[in-house]
């Protein structure tokens, strides 16, 4: 009996060493964490650059109000620009995050322009349109809360958040005002 028993649990040993079934589970798990990393960054990147797109845009049309002279002739104030410029960007956004500073200047120099990288969330935003034919910059920043922090690398504000920023220069057109 002592040797059949022997027998037996050598056979089963040499079965157990052919078999690879848990093999492929063993090397999914060993790859699906950085997998899944490596995809949840290229969705995080992918969706912060759409929205740096969407603000641009947004940005590009709304500020053709204050180049046209719509802003300065119907009196559009700085919350209705908000609105409008809410209303070009992607549906996803939360308005109350957008800041906007426009500033005017008799050259497209503009030394006293703001600084968006170093503007706090106490930075007074600027509402200068400018009358016709002068220079206006129209600024606007987001802080896009990341997906991924740490990790992502991405922040430009701190480890969990980035700044996105968009803008416009341009010489008002003459529009009579």
């Amino acid at each position: 009996m002592g040797r059949r028993s022997i027998k037996g649990f050598k056979q089963r040993l040499r079965l157990f060493r052919r078999k690879d079934d848990g093999a492929t589970a063993i090397e999914f798990a060993f790859i699906a964490l950085p997998f899944f990393a490596l995809i949840s960054l290229v969705f995080e990147t992918a969706t912060m650059l759409f929205t740096d797109i969407s603000l641009q845009n947004g940005v590009n049309q709304t500020a053709r109000l204050i180049r046209t002279g719509q802003v300065q002739t119907q009196g559009i104030s700085q919350g209705r620009f908000r609105e409008i410029l809410c209303g070009n960007v992607a549906f996803y956004l939360d308005c109350s995050k957008i800041r906007v500073f426009v500033t005017k200047s008799s050259t497209p120099t503009f030394t006293n322009r703001t600084n968006l990288m170093t503007a706090t969330a106490t930075t007074q935003q600027r509402w200068e349109v400018g009358a016709a034919s002068e220079w206006t910059l129209v600024q606007v920043s987001y802080d896009w809360k990341l997906f991924i922090p740490k990790i992502s690398m991405l922040g430009n504000v701190d480890e969990n958040t980035r700044r996105i920023v968009a803008g416009a220069l341009f010489r008002n057109e003459p529009f009579g005002g």
